[in-house]
């Protein structure tokens, strides 16, 4: 059942490491993923914790680390996207429109 969840997270993963510009977008894009993934761990580890079961613990925390490690992903890849349209607005209009983008 964590075969979807895995293919999800490598798919984001690939996808906003992939569209990163420069090394140090590349770098932080990893680094949020990552810091999800914890996040995920952790709620599912705390679950066990204050539930009294640790084992419905281990069972809740690799699949919440999966589903938001990859919306880490999905955040990361929005973030992209944002940061090129700035940037060609940023750059002035484009040739073919003497007033610019409207």
């Amino acid at each position: 059942m964590a075969s979807l969840p895995l293919i999800l997270l490598v798919i984001c993963a690939v996808l906003a490491v992939a569209g990163a510009k420069g090394a140090k977008w590349k770098l932080l894009n990893v680094a949020i993923i990552v810091g999800f993934m914890v996040l995920g761990f952790g709620i599912g580890w705390l679950l066990g914790l204050w539930g009294g079961n640790m084992t419905i613990g281990a069972e809740a925390a690799v699949p919440l680390s999966l589903l938001l490690g990859a919306l880490g992903g999905l955040g990361c890849i929005r973030r992209n996207k944002w940061r090129e349209k700035k940037i060609a607005l940023a750059s002035g209009p484009e040739p073919n429109m003497p007033d610019g983008p409207r």
